[in-house]
């Protein structure tokens, strides 16, 4: 019986096919294991900045109104601020760079909205037992109010008349006494400026669970006794403030400062520092109508290159 074997050509052959395949397989191999990279970079950047972007939205959403403000952050940080170094948000010009960040005294939702019934409804009652030292606020549970204030600031607020939360009227277009308007500047918002006052933020405390009454005789400018001005308040436990701080890359981290009362003095300076996210390239924002819009950009790097997101939103109240 005769055997046939390969020819010297046709093993050639064959090893030839074998390296073109190996060769075309190993390059899809790459260019997969490649794509697979960018895609995980694109995700994990586009994620991030997704998060970031809806926890300012969050927050933004229970600002108290007439309080949101820029500020030229270097300035403040440097303590070389003056009047010309923050605006309104309203007023910061659209693709300046001088005005970087935002700042607001939020309401405290948490406690208002923790249970069925809010733990202070934000009612002045004026038919029973006021005056210009205390005002009753019925259906409210100040008690608990003041527990779950303390439990958040960590015990900076718990309506006690050392640590009391802050109080602001709420009314559109209100004047707090005669011409004075509501504005940051008597909101204790910009304490480095001399002259910013504390007098139409009152600092509060519960003296029964349904009562509030101010720690201050007189404001800060000692003449004007503190007064009710409309039946509907906001209580606050915490003033904000989101900027963005340069990095040695060329790139700014986006911070969040928290748990400061400005009116007990405080300033961003004093408050809690938290990062929101590295790598952040842009963070552009303005307001129209009450409607705030802010663009936030972040870059992640993947070898020699960068790869960027960029997510857009409009904060509504």
């Amino acid at each position: 019986m005769q055997r046939r074997g390969f020819s010297l050509i046709e093993v050639i052959f064959v090893l030839v096919i074998l390296g073109v395949v190996a060769s075309i397989s190993s390059q899809i191999i790459v260019q997969v294991y490649e794509n697979y990279i960018l895609q995980r970079a694109i995700y994990s950047v586009s994620r991030k900045t997704e998060l970031v972007a809806t926890q300012i939205v969050n927050r933004l959403t229970y600002r108290i109104e007439g309080t949101t403000i820029s500020k030229d952050h270097q300035a403040f940080l440097n303590g070389t601020a003056t009047n010309n170094d923050w605006l309104p948000i309203e007023d910061v010009p659209v693709g300046g760079d001088k005005y970087t960040t935002v700042e607001w005294i939020g309401y405290d939702n948490d406690s208002f909205a923790s249970d069925a019934n809010p733990n202070w409804s934000g009612v002045a009652n004026y038919e029973y037992d006021v005056n210009r030292s205390r005002f009753v606020t019925p259906g409210s549970n100040l008690n608990k109010t003041a527990t779950i204030m303390s439990n958040l600031s960590n015990g900076r607020v718990d309506l006690t008349p050392n640590r009391p939360a802050g109080l602001i009227f709420m009314e559109n277009n209100n004047y707090y006494t005669d011409s004075k308007e509501y504005n940051p500047l008597c909101m204790g918002m910009i304490p480095e400026l001399s002259t910013s006052t504390r007098d139409c933020i009152f600092p509060v405390y519960n003296d029964t669970n349904n009562s509030i009454t101010f720690t201050r005789n007189r404001d800060t400018n000692s003449t004007i006794r503190p007064k009710i001005i409309t039946e509907r308040y906001k209580l606050s436990w915490s003033a904000y403030a989101i900027a963005p701080e340069p990095q040695p890359n060329g790139l700014f981290k986006l911070v969040l400062y928290s748990n400061y009362q400005p009116w007990n003095g405080d300033s961003y300076l004093n408050a809690t520092k938290h990062t929101l996210m590295g790598n952040v390239s842009v963070f552009k924002f303005s307001e129209n109508g009450g409607i705030i819009h802010f663009k936030l950009c972040a870059t992640e790097e993947l070898g020699d290159n960068n790869i960027s997101s960029c997510k857009e939103k409009v904060v509504m109240r």
